[in-house]
């Protein structure tokens, strides 16, 4: 492939009975990172200067609170505390106070591990469309998927190039694999109210049951957990 990415874990994923498997993919990814930074990437300068300059969104720094390790997330925060004390003064006009509230705005919006979970995401973006490219076996799980969260659509379409001559009939297929997935989906939240109708009492509620939580993951991503 070129990219050094596990394509098995992409083949692996799309198999899965789920609303998107690159959410699935990302969750592993993610995991990896915060594995990685409340262990060995402690003792790391490069991975301190980075946690120093960018720190966790409020997302990966409640899932690594979570986690056991509370020694290692404590160090790295500090490094953060550092830096983020460093930027502040006394300002002296309205003009350099608004510009520090921009910087210190923008704090909690930058993240490590959101950077380097997307540095990744986009490898398996393009691999996922030179798979499609080289092996017709993958074009068929493909085409058996249950379409993708809105985020990772358009990352795939962002990078359908990558398909090569292939690059066409993969967006079509896309779009038609997202397109069908979501008039299911649809199809299902409509049943969901429809159900709420005494008339329709009586009768199963089916997949309806689940619609809601699986159209929140192909709207917004899987939640994280």
């Amino acid at each position: 492939m070129g990219y050094h990415i596990d394509t098995g874990l992409i083949k692996d994923k799309f198999k899965v009975d789920c609303e998107c498997p690159l959410c699935e993919i990302q969750k592993i990814v993610e995991e990896g990172l915060m594995h990685e930074f409340l262990n060995d990437a402690v003792m790391e300068d490069n991975s301190r200067i980075a946690v120093g300059e960018k720190g966790f969104c409020s997302k990966h720094f409640d899932l690594m609170l979570k986690r056991p390790n509370k020694l290692s997330l404590a160090l790295q925060i500090n490094t953060r505390l550092s830096a983020i004390m460093q930027d502040l003064a006394p300002e002296k006009n309205p003009k350099s106070a608004r510009k520090l509230a921009d910087r210190l705005d923008n704090a909690h919006k930058t993240c490590v591990i959101c950077d380097l979970t997307e540095e990744s995401m986009v490898k398996y973006y393009k691999t996922v469309a030179e798979l499609y490219k080289n092996e017709q076996s993958f074009r068929e799980t493909l085409k058996s998927t249950k379409g993708f969260c809105l985020h990772h659509y358009a990352e795939l379409l962002r990078y359908s190039n990558y398909a090569g001559k292939f690059t066409k009939e993969y967006l079509s297929v896309l779009f038609t694999v997202q397109t069908e997935n979501l008039k299911r989906l649809q199809g299902e939240i409509k049943w969901f109210c429809d159900k709420h109708d005494y008339r329709n009492a009586d009768k199963p509620l089916g997949s309806a049951e689940t619609a809601l939580p699986r159209t929140r993951t192909k709207l917004y991503g899987k939640k994280p957990e």
